[in-house]
């Protein structure tokens, strides 16, 4: 009897192989999904430097020192002067008339002066009377007649200060009044103007920005650790980035201390562009700073 038994087990095992058979191969025959591509990972970028800006050593606003309508600007962007150069000139006309009333002020001022000084003399004069003679006269008067004294020269003091405070605006307007041309303070190139002719102008107001020509810089911020190892007069070659233009330097001075704000040492790079190259740069050129190789 045991083996039927064992016959009919085995068949039935071969019947389920066989049913199980064509599902196994219908799930090997279905197209598997596509595996996803492992996201790529690009490569960090390689640093090229310490990042850095062209800049001029010298960079100022140049003001009118009177007050008056521009009467001609003599410069455009990009133009270069010479120190001494005229820049623009004002029509005076407004101060001129300043001065004018100035003048008419301190005739009057004089006057009050003048008045102010007889009244104290007489004052004083009244005074002294009294003062000689006070078995004539009573004390309210006695001391009525030292107050008005002292009122009197106190009254002098305020009008010499007036006059005083309006001869030196004389002065300051008739200075002014000279100064009627704008002039270049150091060689350089106009980098922006902020006004043109026709514009009202007092002093301080600026009239065009100068930068130092042909005298270009370079500031960097390097990391303090690679800080340390650097030195005024190391070569170093600044890189623009819009050009890929290289430019030898020199570093000129570091930083004693880590800026609080990029926790970075600044650096100062003195540029010596060739004469082709020299063109090219310009102040706001973002580079990258490095060592020179060899």
């Amino acid at each position: 009897m045991r083996c039927p038994l064992a016959l009919l087990l085995l068949l039935a095992a071969a019947g389920c192989d066989r049913r199980a058979a064509p599902t196994a191969t219908a799930a090997e025959a279905a197209p598997k999904p596509a595996a996803k591509p492992a996201p790529a990972t690009a490569p960090p970028e390689e640093r090229k430097g310490w990042l850095g800006v062209v800049v001029a050593r010298e960079s100022v606003d140049v003001t009118a020192d009177s007050q008056g309508r521009l009467q001609a600007v003599y410069v455009s962007i990009g133009d270069r002067v010479k120190r001494g150069d005229r820049i623009a000139s004002l029509d005076t006309r407004i101060a001129a008339q300043d001065l004018e009333m100035a003048r008419s002020s301190l005739k009057a001022n004089e006057a009050d002066e003048r008045r102010a000084a007889d009244e104290l003399s007489e004052a004083q004069a009244r005074n002294d009377r009294r003062q000689k003679n006070p078995d004539f006269f009573s004390k309210e008067d006695l001391a009525d007649a030292a107050l008005k004294a002292k009122t009197a020269a106190a009254a002098l003091e305020v009008a010499r200060s007036r006059t005083a405070e309006q001869q030196a605006k004389i002065r300051q307007l008739t200075t002014s009044l000279s100064r009627n041309e704008i002039r270049a303070p150091f060689d350089g190139r106009v980098a922006a103007r902020f006004a043109d002719a026709g514009a009202l102008v007092g002093p301080g107001t600026p009239v065009v920005r100068l930068i130092s020509a042909g005298d270009l810089m370079v500031r960097a911020a390097v990391p303090p650790e690679e800080a340390r190892r650097l030195v005024a007069g190391t070569p170093v070659t600044a890189t623009v980035r819009t050009l890929s233009l290289p430019v030898p330097g020199t570093i000129q001075r570091i930083s004693p201390e880590v800026d609080a704000a990029s926790q970075m040492v600044l650096i100062e790079v003195h540029l010596n562009p060739a004469p082709d190259t020299e063109a090219r740069l310009q102040t706001g050129q973002v580079v990258d700073v490095a060592p020179r190789q060899g």
